[in-house]
């Protein structure tokens, strides 16, 4: 029977690897490494000096398990702070390991479980949010109401899309300053979001501030590069701005790009009417 006076590379980094995940808390992962330690045990002879080293070792390792308080739910569930003990024997590391993986199966399990609660629990907040802001609007008390719909676009803020989302739903109750300005605040957050820009500019048209709307043209522009219907939409804001010149010069250039393009060509039929 061959002794040996030094345990595995492998088996004792795996030891040292479920101590450290434990100290950093990430549990299910300390339980994995020591699994895998102890399955690596058996069928190997140590000599008593490394053998009593590494017995230690896992004892020192169940212990602060046993304490910790993620396995409060699972060995302590009163909270009388007398957790389950579990004991290691020489000889039954196969029996541990199992037990250590249903432990950490049922963890991984109750983790995936917390983090879909908080995502359904974030989802009914950011509904509620929206649904009081939009009733509040709805019911004549503007003010309440914006305040309500700018908290999800600041809540939400890193959720895809939230500002355009928030944008429109002041477009559809005709609030047009402050869904030009969500867009514009989604075009500062997420510049390549084309949605942001053609309802910045739609509401801006709308409310006949064309100056704000020349600037979200331009930012159109050195974003995607010039395009026949983005130069037909600025012939016909300059030309309702009363600016001839300018409405000429882009119905120009929107023709050229393509000669139907039907803001463009009326544009210039109603030029040549003057």
């Amino acid at each position: 029977l061959l002794m040996l006076n030094v345990a595995p590379k492998e088996l004792r980094e795996n030891i040292a690897r479920a101590n450290g995940y434990l100290r950093r808390g990430e549990v299910a992962r300390a339980l994995a490494a020591m699994s895998a330690a102890l399955r690596q045990f058996t069928g190997i002879h140590l000599m008593r000096g490394p053998r009593a080293e590494l017995d230690i070792q896992i004892s020192e390792f169940l212990n602060s398990l046993i304490h910790h308080q993620a396995m409060q739910p699972l060995l302590d569930p009163s909270g009388s702070g007398k957790p389950k003990i579990i004991r290691y024997q020489q000889g039954k590391e196969n029996i541990l390991a199992t037990v250590l993986d249903g432990l950490a199966r049922i963890l991984t399990s109750s983790a995936e479980e917390e983090i879909r609660r908080e995502a359904e629990t974030r989802l009914e907040r950011k509904k509620s949010l929206i649904e009081t802001g939009t009733k509040l609007i709805q019911e004549g008390q503007l003010a309440k109401g914006r305040a309500f719909l700018k908290r999800v676009a600041e809540e939400f803020s890193d959720d895809e899309g939230i500002r355009v989302q928030v944008g429109k739903i002041f477009e559809a109750n005709n609030c047009l300053v402050e869904a030009a300005e969500m867009y514009e605040e989604s075009i500062e957050h997420q510049p390549r979001e084309v949605a942001a820009y053609t309802g910045a500019i739609a509401a801006w048209l709308q409310l006949h501030e064309f100056e704000k709307a020349e600037k979200i043209f331009m930012a159109v522009l050195r974003t995607f590069g010039g395009h026949p219907n983005t130069y037909g939409r600025m012939a016909k804001m300059y030309w309702d701005w009363r600016k001839r010149d300018k409405a000429e010069e882009m119905a120009i250039r929107a023709l050229q790009g393509n000669k139907e393009q039907p803001e463009a060509k009326a544009v210039m039929e109603a030029m040549q009417r003057r």
